[in-house]
């Protein structure tokens, strides 16, 4: 899901996950983009790896070589592909090339499910931006109907002036709450002209200075996401490939 960009031209943020930024620039990519701040003490919300819980299947696989390919309403025809492992923090991650035009990594640990990366897209011409990696628990895949789990994060945007006479900026503290609720389970769902069995329907509400918005998020078992449906903008699965 982009982030809002909050900095003198917004104060609410997304990407990772269907909200809009100040310049049009969709935040339910960002659905992946927002909890428990690796280096600053941001909070998940799940208690940490062991209360994880025991899964009900893979909502979405992960492999070297595992693609999704997507139309989005916002950036057209897109393939997300996973290309390598990494070691983060002693979890194993499995790395994209590139998920919602942001680097991003994923990882699964009992039925909860991770995703890492940085927060982007705060630019001010004249300035370098800096932001510490994040971590959001984006599903929970044994919840069951009405069962909520929620997130707080808090992390920094730095700015650093690349042009001579550029004032500076000081950093800037972010706070937002993340509550995801199971919708749906075992559901059957259609997407692109494909019937897809056994999908999760989880609906996001992402919380800031005191405005909401939400992000519904449709996962198929042993593919992975299939749909998004937010409030500016959308995207369906095309087509996969899984090793």
């Amino acid at each position: 899901m982009k982030l809002v960009r909050i900095v003198f031209t917004c104060l609410f943020i997304f990407s990772v996950i269907s909200f809009q930024s100040c310049e049009n620039e969709p935040l339910d990519t960002d659905f992946f983009s927002n909890i428990d701040n690796d280096d600053d003490g941001g909070d998940d919300g799940d208690g940490g790896d062991g209360e994880a819980g025991e899964s009900t299947g893979d909502y979405w696989p992960r492999a070297i070589g595992n693609m999704w390919d997507f139309d989005d309403s916002f950036y057209g025809d897109v393939t997300y592909n996973m290309i390598t492992t990494e070691q983060i923090d002693g979890f194993t991650y499995y790395k994209f090339d590139d998920l919602f035009n942001q680097e991003a990594w994923l990882r699964k640990s009992g039925d909860s499910y991770y995703v890492r990366n940085a927060v982007a897209n705060f630019p001010i011409d004249g300035y370098d931006v800096s932001t510490t990696y994040i971590t959001i628990k984006l599903l929970d895949d044994s919840a069951e109907v009405g069962e909520e789990w929620v997130s707080n994060v808090s992390y920094t945007v730095s700015y650093t002036p690349n042009v001579s006479g550029l004032p500076e900026i000081p950093d800037i503290n972010v706070n937002t709450s993340y509550s995801f609720e199971m919708m749906e389970r075992d559901a059957t769902r259609m997407v692109e002209g494909v019937e897809y069995q056994n999908v999760l329907h989880v609906k996001l509400t992402v919380s800031s200075t005191g405005i909401a918005s939400t992000v519904d998020y449709f996962y198929a078992k042993d593919i992975g996401l299939i749909e998004f449906i937010g409030e500016q903008s959308s995207g369906k699965l095309l087509s996969y490939t899984l090793n």
